[in-house]
């Protein structure tokens, strides 16, 4: 079946058509998804960015929950063509304009589907095609909507969408200890420097 056919995709909002003062007494502080939060739950850049918080302001009739972040649904970054799961801590952010919602319409088990998009041959290569020949590497709204996907039944999904969960987890935690190493490996050779100038210092 097509994406389409069982999912809604909502391109995420022109900041600047919606943006308003936080005098109008109508207005609502919302905070915008980054890409620090993006790669940060991808697992692409486990460390801390430096990049800042975002928030702007937005009236209240112009807030839709189909830019906002939720549990239920996976968001995908046009220019890298990555999806992502944001957990419950990561809920209501507001979607810019390189970013898709995609909030399902059957019943899917979502760990299941990031895996699908992000790691699966065959979705690969269709959007390697659809993005085939731009000068800047982005998909499309329309070209995701077809894009094609065979699903195995839920009892399947969950399963896979738990070991798909579990490599990822492990993949973060020996990131982190890699990051680890290098920093007390660091210390160790600042110490052992600092010692040989003291021993340096005693021999004069």
């Amino acid at each position: 079946m097509k994406l389409r056919e069982c999912a809604e995709v909502t391109q995420g909002v022109f900041t600047n058509r919606i943006e308003t003062s936080n005098l109008n007494e109508d207005s609502v502080q919302l905070q915008l998804v980054t890409l620090r939060e993006f790669n940060h739950l991808l697992g692409t850049d486990y460390r801390i960015s430096q990049e800042k918080d975002r928030s702007i302001y937005v009236k209240k009739e112009k807030i839709k929950h189909e830019v906002l972040t939720d549990t239920e649904s996976l968001v995908l970054h046009t220019l890298t063509q990555k999806v992502v799961w944001f957990p419950p801590e990561y809920q209501d952010l507001l979607l810019t304009n390189n970013f898709m919602k995609i909030s399902f319409s059957k019943e899917v088990d979502v760990h299941f589907m990031e895996w699908l998009f992000n790691e699966h041959p065959s979705i690969q290569k269709q959007i390697a095609l659809f993005t085939e020949g731009s000068i800047i590497s982005s998909l499309k709204l329309s070209n995701v909507k077809e894009i094609e996907l065979v699903l195995p039944n839920i009892e399947k999904q969950r399963k896979i969408g738990i070991i798909a969960r579990l490599k990822k987890k492990k993949s973060a935690l020996l990131k982190e200890k890699d990051m680890l190493e290098q920093v007390f490996l660091h210390h160790q050779m600042v110490e052992i420097i600092e010692q040989l100038g003291g021993h340096i210092n005693d021999n004069k």
